[in-house]
């Protein structure tokens, strides 16, 4: 059991050594897409009858939401990896090929969080006087941010279980991150969508994103307005759960078939 788990911790650490190589680069890309935002949305759009508040609105969102662009060059590197056989590298270890598969989400997951924490003082920084903490909640804000990111994880690697043809991902965007995105809560609040149509609120809810960004919102900014934080956390759970499963289940019938 020992020689398992140290089996597990290396395989995680040679996944934050290859991210650490490129942390620097990669922070400064989604640096510079979160300034651009919160520029907009915070300062620009106010002259168009946006609230001051919008600003901070769209920051929280796109911290919760960033792991979601990981998803397409996660999904395509192990599809490929998967593809060339590199991934029996792994499989050979004195481990269950489960753990090999569970190591890359928790390293996808680690490394998302500590790419996105980041952007939280920078956006405050942007924001200064118009984004407001006195409703800040740390426990709750730990607790979405921690399971979001685990999440993120196990998403990613569910898609990577899905791609099967490497010349053509862009089914990727088009199918999977765009709608997620547009229909996650991002621009707009649950609250809002179920108000111009029931049906259309209770649709969301198939948006695993929903959850993660009204429990987000609602742990820096307030509870009112926002979904209840607890049910979406506990959603959230579900989610993790079914990707999880259905990813590594995937994955072995695909390893099986490769090797």
């Amino acid at each position: 059991m020992i020689s398992i788990i140290k089996c597990f911790f290396h395989l995680v650490g040679r996944e934050m050594h290859l991210f650490f190589n490129e942390f620097f680069s990669r922070f400064i890309d989604i640096a510079f897409v979160l300034i651009t935002w919160v520029i907009v949305f915070g300062y620009l759009m106010q002259g168009s009858g946006l609230k001051s508040s919008y600003g901070a609105f769209i920051l929280i969102g796109a911290i919760a939401s960033f792991g979601l662009f990981e998803t397409i060059q996660r999904a395509t590197l192990l599809a490929q990896d998967v593809t060339d056989s590199k991934i029996t590298n792994y499989l050979i270890l004195p481990i269950p090929s489960y753990y090999v598969f569970v190591s890359i989400a928790i390293s996808w997951a680690v490394s998302t969080g500590i790419l996105t924490i980041l952007l939280f003082p920078l956006g405050k920084l942007i924001l200064w006087n118009q984004f407001n903490l006195s409703n800040f909640s740390i426990i709750k804000f730990l607790l979405i941010f921690v399971f979001s990111n685990l999440f993120y994880g196990f998403f990613a690697l569910w898609v990577s279980s899905m791609v099967m043809n490497l010349r053509n991902v862009s089914w990727l965007w088009c199918r999977v991150v765009n709608p997620l995105y547009m229909f996650c809560g991002f621009f707009y609040s649950w609250k809002s969508a179920y108000a111009i149509s029931p049906v259309i609120g209770y649709l969301h809810f198939f948006n695993p994103l929903i959850f993660i960004l009204e429990a987000a919102k609602a742990s820096v900014l307030g509870q009112t307005g926002f979904l209840p934080f607890w049910p979406c956390l506990f959603a959230l759970f579900g989610f993790i759960g079914f990707f999880a499963f259905d990813a590594i289940r995937r994955f072995k019938k695909r390893v099986d078939y490769v090797c």
